[in-house]
Protein backbone atom coordinates (compact mmCIF):
# COMPACT_ATOMS: atom_id res chain seq x y z
CA UNK A 1 0.00 0.00 0.00
CA UNK A 2 1.25 3.52 -0.38
CA UNK A 3 0.76 5.90 2.37
CA UNK A 4 1.61 10.12 2.50
CA UNK A 5 2.88 10.93 5.87
CA UNK A 6 2.26 14.64 6.20
CA UNK A 7 5.36 16.89 8.06
CA UNK A 8 4.62 20.10 8.24
CA UNK A 9 6.84 21.30 10.54
CA UNK A 10 9.81 19.86 12.50
CA UNK A 11 8.17 18.79 15.95
CA UNK A 12 6.69 15.66 14.00
CA UNK A 13 10.74 14.39 13.17
CA UNK A 14 11.71 12.89 16.50
CA UNK A 15 8.49 11.52 17.72
CA UNK A 16 7.46 9.60 14.40
CA UNK A 17 10.30 10.01 12.15
CA UNK A 18 13.34 8.99 14.55
CA UNK A 19 11.01 6.44 16.29
CA UNK A 20 10.65 3.18 14.66
CA UNK A 21 6.77 3.89 13.17
CA UNK A 22 7.58 4.73 9.57
CA UNK A 23 10.34 1.56 9.72
CA UNK A 24 7.63 -0.26 10.52
CA UNK A 25 5.12 0.57 7.94
CA UNK A 26 8.22 -0.05 4.99
CA UNK A 27 8.83 -3.45 6.78
CA UNK A 28 5.46 -4.32 5.90
CA UNK A 29 6.17 -3.72 2.40
CA UNK A 30 4.32 -0.64 2.63
CA UNK A 31 5.34 2.54 0.17
CA UNK A 32 6.10 5.64 2.16
CA UNK A 33 5.95 9.64 0.62
CA UNK A 34 6.50 12.15 3.31
CA UNK A 35 4.84 14.88 1.82
CA UNK A 36 6.78 18.05 4.20
CA UNK A 37 7.91 21.47 4.63
CA UNK A 38 11.49 20.80 6.29
CA UNK A 39 14.86 22.28 5.26
CA UNK A 40 17.16 20.62 3.28
CA UNK A 41 19.35 19.89 6.70
CA UNK A 42 16.21 18.50 8.81
CA UNK A 43 15.88 15.69 5.38
CA UNK A 44 19.62 15.21 5.66
CA UNK A 45 19.37 14.00 9.20
CA UNK A 46 16.25 11.99 8.82
CA UNK A 47 17.61 10.04 6.18
CA UNK A 48 20.94 9.65 8.25
CA UNK A 49 18.71 8.73 11.04
CA UNK A 50 16.78 6.38 8.82
CA UNK A 51 18.00 5.70 5.12
CA UNK A 52 14.99 3.29 4.35
CA UNK A 53 13.01 7.01 4.13
CA UNK A 54 13.65 7.44 0.72
CA UNK A 55 10.86 9.53 -0.36
CA UNK A 56 10.64 13.30 0.14
CA UNK A 57 7.80 15.60 -1.44
CA UNK A 58 7.96 19.28 -0.54
CA UNK A 59 4.65 20.68 -0.27
CA UNK A 60 3.61 23.85 -2.27
CA UNK A 61 4.34 27.28 -0.82
CA UNK A 62 1.05 28.20 0.97
CA UNK A 63 -0.36 31.37 2.17
CA UNK A 64 -3.78 31.28 3.56
CA UNK A 65 -6.09 34.13 2.05
CA UNK A 66 -7.71 36.69 4.64
CA UNK A 67 -10.76 35.36 4.30
CA UNK A 68 -10.02 32.09 4.79
CA UNK A 69 -8.46 33.04 7.75
CA UNK A 70 -10.85 34.65 9.46
CA UNK A 71 -13.24 31.91 9.10
CA UNK A 72 -10.53 29.46 10.70
CA UNK A 73 -9.39 31.54 13.51
CA UNK A 74 -13.67 32.35 14.06
CA UNK A 75 -13.99 28.59 14.34
CA UNK A 76 -11.57 28.22 16.84
CA UNK A 77 -12.79 30.78 18.69
CA UNK A 78 -16.51 29.91 18.61
CA UNK A 79 -15.20 26.23 20.16
CA UNK A 80 -13.13 27.84 22.96
CA UNK A 81 -16.06 30.08 23.82
CA UNK A 82 -18.27 26.38 23.80
CA UNK A 83 -15.28 24.23 25.65
CA UNK A 84 -15.23 27.20 28.15
CA UNK A 85 -18.62 26.34 28.72
CA UNK A 86 -18.80 22.65 28.06
CA UNK A 87 -16.02 21.48 30.28
CA UNK A 88 -16.80 24.39 32.84
CA UNK A 89 -13.30 25.76 33.08
CA UNK A 90 -12.50 29.40 31.98
CA UNK A 91 -9.16 28.68 31.51
CA UNK A 92 -9.58 27.45 28.36
CA UNK A 93 -9.96 31.12 27.08
CA UNK A 94 -6.45 31.47 27.74
CA UNK A 95 -5.81 29.48 24.58
CA UNK A 96 -6.80 32.40 22.79
CA UNK A 97 -4.07 34.64 22.30
CA UNK A 98 -3.49 35.94 18.83
CA UNK A 99 -0.99 37.55 17.77
CA UNK A 100 -2.56 41.80 17.08
CA UNK A 101 0.41 43.38 15.99
CA UNK A 102 0.02 45.75 13.22
CA UNK A 103 -3.63 47.09 11.54
CA UNK A 104 -4.15 44.22 9.19
CA UNK A 105 -4.35 41.53 12.53
CA UNK A 106 -5.89 43.73 14.26
CA UNK A 107 -9.24 43.62 12.13
CA UNK A 108 -8.52 40.11 11.02
CA UNK A 109 -9.29 39.02 14.78
CA UNK A 110 -11.40 41.42 16.01
CA UNK A 111 -13.47 40.23 12.71
CA UNK A 112 -12.94 36.83 13.73
CA UNK A 113 -13.79 37.15 17.09
CA UNK A 114 -17.36 38.68 16.13
CA UNK A 115 -17.83 36.07 13.65
CA UNK A 116 -17.06 33.39 16.71
CA UNK A 117 -18.97 35.08 18.92
CA UNK A 118 -21.91 34.42 16.57
CA UNK A 119 -21.17 30.87 15.74
CA UNK A 120 -20.45 30.09 19.08
CA UNK A 121 -24.30 30.28 19.82
CA UNK A 122 -24.77 27.06 17.63
CA UNK A 123 -23.35 24.00 16.57
CA UNK A 124 -25.07 23.94 13.16
CA UNK A 125 -23.71 27.18 12.14
CA UNK A 126 -20.30 25.52 13.34
CA UNK A 127 -20.75 22.58 10.93
CA UNK A 128 -21.54 24.90 7.83
CA UNK A 129 -18.84 27.20 8.66
CA UNK A 130 -16.24 24.21 8.97
CA UNK A 131 -18.08 23.33 5.65
CA UNK A 132 -17.28 26.66 4.07
CA UNK A 133 -13.33 26.61 5.11
CA UNK A 134 -13.08 23.03 3.58
CA UNK A 135 -14.51 24.62 0.45
CA UNK A 136 -12.67 27.78 0.51
CA UNK A 137 -9.34 26.51 1.13
CA UNK A 138 -9.86 23.83 -1.85
CA UNK A 139 -10.20 27.38 -3.61
CA UNK A 140 -6.81 28.21 -3.47
CA UNK A 141 -4.11 28.79 -6.06
CA UNK A 142 -2.26 25.22 -4.60
CA UNK A 143 -5.16 23.13 -4.86
CA UNK A 144 -4.39 22.02 -8.21
CA UNK A 145 -0.91 21.50 -8.07
CA UNK A 146 -1.38 19.08 -4.89
CA UNK A 147 -4.59 17.21 -6.65
CA UNK A 148 -2.40 16.60 -9.00
CA UNK A 149 0.03 15.05 -6.88
CA UNK A 150 -2.57 13.18 -5.29
CA UNK A 151 -3.50 11.55 -8.46
CA UNK A 152 0.45 10.59 -9.53
CA UNK A 153 0.37 8.93 -6.34
CA UNK A 154 -2.60 7.47 -5.60
CA UNK A 155 -2.37 6.64 -1.74
CA UNK A 156 -3.83 4.22 0.05
CA UNK A 157 -4.21 6.82 2.99
CA UNK A 158 -2.67 9.88 4.63
CA UNK A 159 -1.53 10.83 7.68
CA UNK A 160 -1.25 14.02 9.07
CA UNK A 161 1.43 14.84 11.86
CA UNK A 162 -0.02 17.72 13.66
CA UNK A 163 -3.53 18.68 13.43
CA UNK A 164 -3.23 22.39 13.72
CA UNK A 165 -1.28 22.67 10.42
CA UNK A 166 -3.26 24.83 8.26
CA UNK A 167 -0.57 23.73 5.21
CA UNK A 168 -1.59 19.95 5.55
CA UNK A 169 -5.43 20.86 5.43
CA UNK A 170 -5.26 21.81 1.60
CA UNK A 171 -3.79 18.01 1.21
CA UNK A 172 -6.68 16.65 3.51
CA UNK A 173 -9.31 18.77 1.96
CA UNK A 174 -7.60 17.47 -1.62
CA UNK A 175 -7.61 13.93 -0.59
CA UNK A 176 -11.07 14.20 0.34
CA UNK A 177 -12.45 15.68 -3.45
CA UNK A 178 -10.58 11.95 -4.71
CA UNK A 179 -11.69 9.92 -1.78
CA UNK A 180 -8.56 8.77 -0.16
CA UNK A 181 -9.00 8.18 3.23
CA UNK A 182 -7.38 10.47 5.57
CA UNK A 183 -6.27 10.49 9.72
CA UNK A 184 -4.77 12.51 11.87
CA UNK A 185 -2.68 12.18 15.52
CA UNK A 186 -3.19 14.66 18.01
CA UNK A 187 0.01 15.86 18.68
CA UNK A 188 0.37 16.82 22.36
CA UNK A 189 -1.72 15.73 25.22
CA UNK A 190 -2.74 19.21 26.13
CA UNK A 191 -4.06 19.63 22.78
CA UNK A 192 -7.74 18.89 22.21
CA UNK A 193 -9.74 21.46 24.05
CA UNK A 194 -7.63 24.28 22.26
CA UNK A 195 -9.74 23.71 19.68
CA UNK A 196 -7.23 23.92 16.94
CA UNK A 197 -8.37 20.69 14.84
CA UNK A 198 -8.54 22.77 11.59
CA UNK A 199 -9.70 19.63 9.50
CA UNK A 200 -12.02 16.69 9.97
CA UNK A 201 -10.44 12.92 9.25
CA UNK A 202 -11.66 9.46 8.69
CA UNK A 203 -9.52 8.78 11.85
CA UNK A 204 -8.00 10.22 14.91
CA UNK A 205 -5.03 8.76 16.52
CA UNK A 206 -4.81 9.25 20.35
CA UNK A 207 -2.56 9.02 23.12
CA UNK A 208 -5.31 7.59 25.51
CA UNK A 209 -8.82 6.67 26.67
CA UNK A 210 -8.80 10.27 28.51
CA UNK A 211 -7.73 11.80 24.99
CA UNK A 212 -10.46 10.04 23.09
CA UNK A 213 -13.15 10.67 25.60
CA UNK A 214 -12.19 14.69 25.41
CA UNK A 215 -12.57 13.99 21.74
CA UNK A 216 -16.44 12.82 22.05
CA UNK A 217 -17.26 15.33 24.29
CA UNK A 218 -15.41 18.36 22.28
CA UNK A 219 -16.26 17.27 18.70
CA UNK A 220 -19.52 15.62 18.48
CA UNK A 221 -19.46 14.93 14.52
CA UNK A 222 -17.13 12.47 15.31
CA UNK A 223 -17.85 9.01 16.18
CA UNK A 224 -16.51 7.22 18.51
CA UNK A 225 -15.12 3.62 15.77
CA UNK A 226 -13.24 6.63 14.14
CA UNK A 227 -11.05 7.25 17.30
CA UNK A 228 -8.16 4.71 17.93
CA UNK A 229 -6.23 4.60 21.06
CA UNK A 230 -2.43 3.82 20.28
CA UNK A 231 -0.09 6.02 22.05
CA UNK A 232 2.75 8.28 21.27
CA UNK A 233 6.56 6.96 19.97
CA UNK A 234 7.63 10.05 21.41
CA UNK A 235 8.65 8.06 25.06
CA UNK A 236 9.44 4.90 23.33
CA UNK A 237 13.36 6.64 23.15
CA UNK A 238 13.75 5.83 26.74
CA UNK A 239 13.58 1.71 25.97
CA UNK A 240 16.54 1.80 23.43
CA UNK A 241 19.66 1.24 24.79
CA UNK A 242 21.69 2.66 22.35
CA UNK A 243 20.83 5.72 23.87
CA UNK A 244 22.27 5.57 27.26
CA UNK A 245 25.98 6.95 27.90
CA UNK A 246 27.95 5.50 30.81
CA UNK A 247 27.37 8.19 33.50
CA UNK A 248 31.29 9.37 34.06
CA UNK A 249 31.41 10.26 29.97
CA UNK A 250 27.99 11.81 30.02
CA UNK A 251 29.29 13.86 33.52
CA UNK A 252 32.31 14.32 31.88
CA UNK A 253 31.52 16.05 28.92
CA UNK A 254 29.60 18.25 30.40
CA UNK A 255 31.96 19.34 33.12
CA UNK A 256 29.26 17.36 36.06
CA UNK A 257 30.43 15.99 39.13
CA UNK A 258 29.92 12.54 39.47
CA UNK A 259 29.91 12.62 42.69
CA UNK A 260 27.00 15.23 43.54
CA UNK A 261 22.77 14.40 43.22
CA UNK A 262 21.41 16.32 40.00
CA UNK A 263 18.33 18.51 39.74
CA UNK A 264 16.98 19.43 35.76
CA UNK A 265 15.24 22.65 35.68
CA UNK A 266 13.40 22.21 32.11
CA UNK A 267 12.64 25.85 31.12
CA UNK A 268 9.18 26.42 28.73
CA UNK A 269 8.94 28.75 25.66
CA UNK A 270 8.60 32.74 26.23
CA UNK A 271 5.11 32.24 26.52
CA UNK A 272 6.21 31.20 29.99
CA UNK A 273 7.91 34.93 30.66
CA UNK A 274 9.00 34.45 34.31
CA UNK A 275 11.34 30.98 33.55
CA UNK A 276 14.59 33.09 34.38
CA UNK A 277 13.12 34.36 37.62
CA UNK A 278 12.01 30.87 38.43
CA UNK A 279 15.63 29.63 37.65
CA UNK A 280 17.56 32.17 39.58
CA UNK A 281 15.23 31.41 43.06
CA UNK A 282 16.06 27.60 42.53
CA UNK A 283 19.74 28.63 42.20
CA UNK A 284 19.90 31.32 45.45
CA UNK A 285 17.77 28.50 47.22
CA UNK A 286 20.16 25.42 46.22
CA UNK A 287 23.31 27.56 47.04
CA UNK A 288 22.20 27.85 50.06
CA UNK A 289 23.07 24.26 50.94
CA UNK A 290 26.64 23.33 52.11
CA UNK A 291 29.02 22.46 49.95
CA UNK A 292 29.65 18.99 50.30
CA UNK A 293 25.49 18.46 50.15
CA UNK A 294 24.78 20.72 47.62
CA UNK A 295 22.88 19.28 44.46
CA UNK A 296 24.26 20.61 41.02
CA UNK A 297 21.51 21.89 38.24
CA UNK A 298 21.22 21.00 34.52
CA UNK A 299 19.76 23.82 32.85
CA UNK A 300 17.63 21.93 29.82
CA UNK A 301 16.01 25.19 27.82
CA UNK A 302 12.86 24.85 25.56
CA UNK A 303 14.01 23.81 21.87
CA UNK A 304 12.53 26.85 20.67
CA UNK A 305 13.70 29.69 23.10
CA UNK A 306 16.73 31.23 21.50
CA UNK A 307 16.71 34.09 24.11
CA UNK A 308 19.25 35.72 26.62
CA UNK A 309 17.12 35.71 29.05
CA UNK A 310 18.83 33.04 31.17
CA UNK A 311 22.36 34.29 30.66
CA UNK A 312 22.62 36.84 33.96
CA UNK A 313 21.42 33.57 35.81
CA UNK A 314 24.18 31.01 34.47
CA UNK A 315 26.73 33.38 34.88
CA UNK A 316 25.92 34.02 38.38
CA UNK A 317 25.77 30.54 38.91
CA UNK A 318 28.83 28.96 37.32
CA UNK A 319 29.75 26.10 38.91
CA UNK A 320 26.60 25.24 40.27
CA UNK A 321 24.42 25.07 37.10
CA UNK A 322 25.53 23.54 34.11
CA UNK A 323 23.30 24.57 30.58
CA UNK A 324 22.91 21.68 28.27
CA UNK A 325 20.82 22.97 25.35
CA UNK A 326 19.17 20.55 23.39
CA UNK A 327 20.47 20.05 19.78
CA UNK A 328 17.86 21.13 17.71
CA UNK A 329 18.50 22.63 14.30
CA UNK A 330 17.90 26.17 12.53
CA UNK A 331 19.49 26.51 8.86
CA UNK A 332 18.30 30.96 9.88
CA UNK A 333 17.67 32.97 12.52
CA UNK A 334 13.63 33.72 12.76
CA UNK A 335 11.05 34.06 15.18
CA UNK A 336 10.60 31.25 17.68
CA UNK A 337 8.75 29.02 16.46
CA UNK A 338 8.37 25.50 15.83
CA UNK A 339 7.77 24.96 12.52
CA UNK A 340 11.31 26.79 11.65
CA UNK A 341 13.33 24.13 13.42
CA UNK A 342 13.96 20.83 13.86
CA UNK A 343 15.59 18.48 16.21
CA UNK A 344 18.80 16.46 15.53
CA UNK A 345 18.92 12.45 16.68
CA UNK A 346 21.80 13.90 19.30
CA UNK A 347 19.41 15.40 21.13
CA UNK A 348 17.69 12.27 21.81
CA UNK A 349 20.99 11.23 23.93
CA UNK A 350 21.20 14.38 25.58
CA UNK A 351 17.09 14.29 26.87
CA UNK A 352 17.46 11.25 27.76
CA UNK A 353 20.64 11.15 29.83
CA UNK A 354 19.63 13.94 31.28
CA UNK A 355 16.37 12.34 32.35
CA UNK A 356 18.44 9.32 33.35
CA UNK A 357 21.29 10.78 35.58
CA UNK A 358 18.85 13.23 37.12
CA UNK A 359 17.29 12.74 40.32
CA UNK A 360 14.78 15.22 39.98
CA UNK A 361 13.18 17.74 37.51
CA UNK A 362 11.89 21.20 38.45
CA UNK A 363 9.54 23.02 36.17
CA UNK A 364 6.12 24.91 35.22
CA UNK A 365 3.93 22.63 34.52
CA UNK A 366 5.84 20.72 32.05
CA UNK A 367 5.74 17.67 30.12
CA UNK A 368 8.79 16.58 31.24
CA UNK A 369 7.03 15.51 34.26
CA UNK A 370 5.78 12.11 32.21
CA UNK A 371 9.26 11.80 30.79
CA UNK A 372 10.90 11.54 34.21
CA UNK A 373 7.93 9.24 35.34
CA UNK A 374 8.90 7.28 32.71
CA UNK A 375 12.37 6.01 35.00
CA UNK A 376 10.32 6.61 37.90
CA UNK A 377 11.54 9.63 38.89
CA UNK A 378 9.54 12.47 40.71
CA UNK A 379 9.03 16.39 39.20
CA UNK A 380 7.65 18.99 41.47
CA UNK A 381 5.99 21.62 40.00
CA UNK A 382 6.41 25.34 40.77
CA UNK A 383 3.27 26.60 42.03
CA UNK A 384 4.17 30.43 43.49
CA UNK A 385 4.32 33.81 41.52
CA UNK A 386 7.89 34.88 41.65
CA UNK A 387 6.85 38.61 40.48
CA UNK A 388 4.07 40.80 41.94
CA UNK A 389 0.78 41.72 40.43
CA UNK A 390 2.15 39.65 37.16
CA UNK A 391 -0.45 39.61 34.48
CA UNK A 392 0.51 36.35 34.07
CA UNK A 393 -0.66 33.98 37.26
CA UNK A 394 0.39 30.86 38.55
CA UNK A 395 -2.73 30.03 39.82
CA UNK A 396 -4.19 30.21 35.91
CA UNK A 397 -1.64 27.59 34.21
CA UNK A 398 -2.73 24.48 37.01
CA UNK A 399 -6.22 24.94 35.84
CA UNK A 400 -5.85 24.17 32.55
CA UNK A 401 -7.99 21.23 31.35
CA UNK A 402 -5.17 18.94 31.18
CA UNK A 403 -4.31 19.04 34.77
CA UNK A 404 -7.39 17.74 35.37
CA UNK A 405 -6.15 14.67 35.03
CA UNK A 406 -4.17 14.62 37.83
CA UNK A 407 -7.35 14.55 40.03
CA UNK A 408 -7.47 12.16 43.29
CA UNK A 409 -3.94 11.00 42.95
CA UNK A 410 -0.68 12.79 43.93
CA UNK A 411 1.29 12.87 40.68
CA UNK A 412 3.88 15.41 41.69
CA UNK A 413 5.10 17.53 44.28
CA UNK A 414 4.49 21.15 44.68
CA UNK A 415 6.92 24.31 45.62
CA UNK A 416 4.16 26.26 46.71
CA UNK A 417 7.01 29.27 47.33
CA UNK A 418 10.55 30.09 47.28
CA UNK A 419 10.92 29.12 51.21
CA UNK A 420 9.93 25.48 50.68
CA UNK A 421 12.83 24.65 47.37
CA UNK A 422 15.45 23.49 49.74
CA UNK A 423 13.06 21.16 51.99
CA UNK A 424 11.08 20.07 49.01
CA UNK A 425 14.35 19.33 46.73
CA UNK A 426 16.04 17.17 49.58
CA UNK A 427 13.00 15.61 50.27
CA UNK A 428 12.80 14.53 46.53
CA UNK A 429 15.93 13.56 46.05
CA UNK A 430 15.97 11.28 49.73
CA UNK A 431 12.78 10.04 49.36
CA UNK A 432 11.86 10.33 45.94
CA UNK A 433 8.77 7.38 46.42
CA UNK A 434 7.31 10.00 48.79
CA UNK A 435 7.30 12.86 46.38
CA UNK A 436 4.53 12.83 43.50
CA UNK A 437 4.33 8.74 44.45
CA UNK A 438 1.14 8.13 41.84
CA UNK A 439 3.49 9.54 38.53
CA UNK A 440 3.57 6.02 37.18
CA UNK A 441 -0.57 6.11 37.65
CA UNK A 442 -0.54 9.47 36.19
CA UNK A 443 1.64 8.38 33.32
CA UNK A 444 -1.13 5.48 32.79
CA UNK A 445 -3.84 7.91 32.54
CA UNK A 446 -1.92 10.07 29.83
CA UNK A 447 -0.04 7.56 27.69
CA UNK A 448 -1.51 4.32 26.16
CA UNK A 449 0.93 1.19 27.56
CA UNK A 450 3.01 -0.02 27.06
CA UNK A 451 5.16 2.83 26.03
CA UNK A 452 8.00 0.76 24.07
CA UNK A 453 5.53 -0.08 22.14
CA UNK A 454 3.45 2.46 20.59
CA UNK A 455 5.42 2.72 17.18
CA UNK A 456 4.08 -0.73 16.50
CA UNK A 457 0.76 0.20 18.20
CA UNK A 458 0.23 2.91 15.74
CA UNK A 459 1.41 0.90 12.76
CA UNK A 460 -0.53 -1.98 13.12
CA UNK A 461 -3.41 -0.01 13.95
CA UNK A 462 -3.08 1.97 10.10
CA UNK A 463 -2.39 -1.10 8.56
CA UNK A 464 -5.43 -3.31 10.02
CA UNK A 465 -7.91 -0.75 9.00
CA UNK A 466 -6.51 -0.02 5.38
CA UNK A 467 -6.52 -3.96 5.51
CA UNK A 468 -10.88 -3.57 6.54
CA UNK A 469 -11.09 -1.07 4.15
CA UNK A 470 -9.90 -2.36 0.87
Amino acid sequence: MKIIIIVPDGVGVRNYLFSNFVSNLIKENNEVFIYHKLSKSAIEEIKNVKPEIKNFIEIPHFIEKPKVRIVRESLAYARLLRNKEKLNNKTIMKFWNPNKKGIKKKILYFLAELLGYFLSKSKKLIKIYDKIYEKEIQSSNQSNLINKKLLDIKPDFILNLHQRAPIASLIVESAKKININTGTVIFSWDNVPKARLVSRYNYYFVWSELMKNELLELYPEIIEKQIKVTGTPQFEFYYESNYLLDKKIFFSKYGLDIRKRTICYSGNDSSSPYEANYLKDICESISQIKEEDRPQIIFRRCPVDKSDRFDKVLENYKGLIYSIDPDWRIEKEQEDSFASIYPTLNDNKILINTVQYSDVVINLGSTMAHDFAVFDKPCLYLNYNPVKNSKYKVEDIYKFQHFRSMENIEAVGWINNKEEIIKKVIKAIETPDKVGRDRKKWLQRIIFHPLHNNSIELSKTILEELKNIN
